[in-house]
């Protein structure tokens, strides 16, 4: 449904646009444009008001109306790009020349024929929208008055009544939430269990309900659901801690039923589990019938939503609890528990076949199916990928997710089911998935918010939503995803069943009735024979993505039967399918990605490529990039791993580009004083600056012109200096700076005016106190990973990290002195710390304790010591290991210690009495 919703959102500014004097359309035209406008935003309104009812009570003939409106509006947009393509293209030819004049007169004559043939176009739509419209009413039946409603079973309920000796992993979960809430706190408390939903959330909470609740006066479990009936919710609550009957509470005020709750709580030890909380908003309303009486009650919420567990915690004094899925042995236990007898080993025969299975999806899958044969296990197995919307035994399942994907806002559905175009268990890099939502139209665009940030939120709220599994960095931001199998398997069924995007694993023949719109391949090499029949026989025509994977990209069809394709990826070689003249007539490409081996011949046409933001070229190419590339006005993101490639001077007329990777001065060293034209640039990658001071005086004069610049990368071994006049100003807006593979002569004092900088990786050769209280005064630093040069004149005093300079935001610390400069932490300092990380050497360790303030680091959770063992004996590195394990053990706050060696083979050995060295490794 708000898949047809988003391609309307899409299509109707652009019919607007041709509304437009720009467009010169004829007088009948223009009627006929405004007649198809006003059609389809009623039929959008008409599709909002579907949308809004439960799935059970939309039909089929519903369903089938909205399926031939979202095809229709693809099929309108298609020939609409087509035709602003046509009239919009720009001549090349110089002024007042012959040439000139003749591109003009064939100009005007191309685009008199493409408003005939968007007139033709318009009238053939207008009659397919009158055709789709009569259908749907013709077939209309009266409705049935008096027609019983069907009334499904709440999937959770059973989760409610599950007996104890048939769990299965919750033993750990359990014990620890116990402990958390039997905790000897007189403040209210509240626990949040985060989890995807199926996980056991519910399960989970009411054994720990079960099991403490005796310990409280007064105790309440109510169930809140994705659209909640708050008066309801509170006056179970009402019945349970009060013990009694009241006279139709549901009919009271939300006031009277919380002032009553209140009351009842005030002088009384309660514990209550508000289970399947899926909004801020239901949570905030319950949380006022919770009083605070420091009498040590206890609050247990289990919700989808990080953010919300999140808010729950805030509000009141609380923790977040993140349930993992079940291990492998676990699910192997419970597997045994339910498909055979409780007592009974796993069958020899079925090892292989159930692992395969359990590795895929874990137990639920089996869970309704006991007693089949090795081969019927095989079965079950071949058939995964879309079983669940074919095997009846999982519609509780599906339910469970339906609810967590029906809660997306809609502009998160067609994101999610983009995730469907890849394989399962692939990590999905972020950014890369943002561009390609971006070249899709999925990101709409708003007033004042560029269309990156606003995907990477889209990415996030996926993220919170526990909708996907993200995969950070070091520094705790996320870097991409991968999807867990079960709801992979669920997206697909749903973007199958949509039409939204079609997956071959080999080359088939598909119906032509059937319009692909994104086409994903994967699977091994096949013979030629295969490829030709299968190219012949795919209706390929209306493809708007495709994504090819592995060896799959050899039966990629030819690129001139694809007319209107956005996206175009090639996860491997490139294909011998693709030729230069076809490549540049792919003229409504968003997107173009390359990664193997390619020639440079390949991008002969690319300057053709009006529409393209995105070219990603980080494979196997050596070379230069062509000249035409500089005519891309558009191109937001320009990508190159190698290092080695060349670009083209005139980069400063790519007045769109957002993201520029790598740039190698060596290479290109006239881009470099072009860097400055681009001030639209957010992420620079750049390669060589220490080789010439002069290639770091260009770029710092350029550096100053990017004031949209919000990463900065650099890439190169050797020494630089980054100081500039105290006048000079750097690009405000600056994010992330990575500068670790360089060695800066010291941190630069411009540094003082990032007030937005949250990560900051870079070696010093100079590190001073002034340089902490520098740092240590930025407002919004989370991630500080900082180091002396080991073979420079750092500075052997002690640095103390004071409170005049906090590091007020700064969550994780870490520091390779390489020298015997050593920190003090004072009171108050990092008071947001959670992890820290300590490098030193143990031969410039100056003997004492460990006594550097750890205990007034707050917050610190983990700490992480690595010790360079490189010119000393055994004996040395554990007598300070001993040290840092003592001082680690002092902490009130129970912090988990990891302490590691390293240049362990430089270690000096002891010598038995036979002369021989003594391994001195542990």
């Amino acid at each position: 449904m708000e898949l047809a919703v988003a391609a309307l959102g899409s299509l109707l500014p652009k019919l607007a646009t041709l509304l437009t004097d720009e467009y010169k359309l004829q007088k009948g035209v223009r009627g006929e444009i405004r007649f198809l406008h006003a059609e389809m935003e009623s039929m959008q309104a008409a599709l909002d008001r579907v949308s809004n009812l439960p799935p059970q009570q939309i039909d089929d003939l519903n369903n089938i109306w909205v399926r031939d409106l979202k095809e229709l509006s693809y099929d309108i947009e298609d020939s609409v790009d087509s035709f602003m393509l046509r009239v919009d293209a720009p001549g090349s030819a110089k002024p007042k020349s012959f040439k000139r004049f003749f591109d003009r007169t064939i100009g005007l004559l191309t685009k008199a024929m493409a408003r005939h043939h968007i007139a033709d176009d318009i009238h053939d739509i207008k009659s397919r929208i009158q055709e789709v419209a009569g259908r749907r009413e013709r077939y209309r039946f009266p409705e049935v008055a008096g027609q019983p409603k069907n009334t499904e079973m709440d999937p959770r309920l059973p989760a409610l009544y599950e007996d104890v000796k048939n769990l299965v992993g919750i033993e750990g979960p359990a014990e620890k939430l116990t402990a958390l809430l039997s905790a000897q706190k007189q403040k209210l408390m509240v626990v949040s269990i985060v989890g995807v939903g199926g996980l056991g959330k519910t399960t989970l909470a009411n054994s720990v309900y079960q099991t403490i609740r005796a310990e409280f006066q007064s105790q309440a479990f109510v169930s809140v659901s994705l659209k909640p009936d708050i008066n309801k919710i509170l006056s179970s609550i009402l019945r349970q801690v009060s013990g009694q009957q009241y006279p139709n509470p549901e009919a009271w005020s939300h006031t009277e039923l919380i002032d009553t709750i209140r009351q009842i709580l005030e002088k009384k030890r309660y514990i209550i589990v508000i289970d399947d909380v899926w909004a801020e908003s239901a949570w905030t309303q319950i949380k006022c019938a919770l009083i605070e009486n420091s009498l040590g009650s206890r609050v247990i919420v289990t919700t989808r939503n990080a953010d919300v567990a999140k808010f729950s915690c805030s509000s009141i004094d609380g923790t977040m609890c993140e349930l993992d899925p079940l291990s492998y042995e676990d699910s192997k236990k419970l597997l045994c528990k339910r498909i055979f007898n409780e007592n009974e080993e796993m069958h020899s025969e079925l090892e292989e076949v159930s692992r395969k299975i359990l590795d895929k999806c874990g137990v639920y899958l089996l869970a309704s199916r006991p007693n089949k044969t090795k081969y019927e296990w095989y079965g079950v197995y071949s058939s995964m990928g879309s079983g669940l919307h074919k095997d009846k035994s999982l519609d509780s399942m599906r339910a469970i997710l339906y609810l967590s994907y029906s809660d997306l806002p809609s502009y998160l559905k067609p994101c999610l089911l983009y995730l469907s175009m890849f394989p399962e268990d692939y990590e999905i890099p972020s950014d890369e998935l943002v561009r390609l939502w971006i070249a899709e139209g999925f990101v709409d665009e708003k007033l004042g918010c560029n269309l990156y940030d606003l995907g990477e939120r889209y990415f996030n709220e996926l993220v919170s939503r526990s909708m996907i599994q993200p995969i950070y960095n070091e520094d705790g931001s996320p870097s991409g995803c991968r999807v867990h199998d079960m709801i992979l398997d669920f997206i697909i069924s749903l973007a199958t069943q949509e039409n939204f995007v079609t997956i071959l694993d080999v080359p088939c023949h598909i119906s032509s009735a059937r319009k692909i719109r994104r086409l994903s391949l994967r699977g091994s090499k096949v013979e030629r024979e295969e490829q030709v029949i299968y190219q012949a026989t795919l209706n390929i025509s209306h493809v708007r993505s495709l994504v090819a994977f592995g060896d799959a990209v050899q039966w990629v069809p030819t690129t001139s039967r694809f007319p209107v394709l956005r996206v175009l990826a090639f996860k491997h070689d490139w294909s011998d399918n693709i030729h230069p003249k076809d490549l540049g007539s792919l003229q409504h490409l968003r997107y173009l990605a390359l990664q193997g081996m390619f020639q440079t011949k390949l991008l002969e046409g690319i300057g053709n490529l009006k529409l393209l933001k995105t070219l990603d070229l980080r494979g196997r190419f050596k070379g230069e990039l062509p000249a035409s590339l500089n005519q891309l006005r558009q191109l937001e993101s320009l990508l190159n791993c190698t290092n080695i490639v060349k670009l083209p001077d005139g980069i400063g007329n790519l007045i769109s580009l957002n993201e520029l990777w790598w740039l190698n001065v060596d290479k290109s060293p006239n881009t470099l004083a072009e860097l400055g034209s681009l001030t639209k640039l957010r992420v620079l990658k750049i390669n060589g600056l220490h080789r010439n001071q002069s290639y770091m005086k260009t770029f710092l004069q350029a550096l100053s012109n990017l004031i949209n610049l919000r990463r900065l990368v650099f890439y190169g071994e050797g020494s630089c200096s980054l100081d500039m006049p105290d006048q000079w100003t750097g690009p405000a807006h600056l994010q992330s700076f990575d500068g670790d593979d360089l060695i800066f002569s010291q941190v630069p004092r411009w540094f003082s005016s990032l007030s937005e900088l949250s990560r900051l990786s870079m070696y010093v050769n100079l590190l001073r106190q002034e340089d902490f209280n520098l740092l240590g005064a930025l407002p919004v630093l989370r991630f500080l990973d900082l180091g002396g040069d080991p073979f420079g004149t750092t500075t052997e005093e002690q640095v103390v990290v004071g409170a005049d300079h906090p590091f007020r935001s700064l969550q994780e610390f870490k520091f390779y002195p390489k020298t015997r400069c050593w920190l003090e932490f004072a009171r108050g300092v990092m008071p947001k710390l959670q992890r820290l990380v300590l490098s030193f050497e143990v031969k410039k360790w100056e003997g004492g304790g460990f006594d550097v303030g750890l205990e007034n680091l707050a917050s610190l959770k983990y700490v992480t010591v690595k010790v360079d063992c490189a010119g000393v004996r055994i004996k040395e590195v554990e007598d300070v290991e001993t040290k840092v394990s003592d001082a680690v053990d002092m902490l009130p706050n129970h912090v988990t210690l990891k302490i590691s060696r390293e240049w362990t083979i430089l270690m000096i050995q002891d010598e038995n009495k036979d002369g021989h060295a003594v391994s001195e490794e542990r």
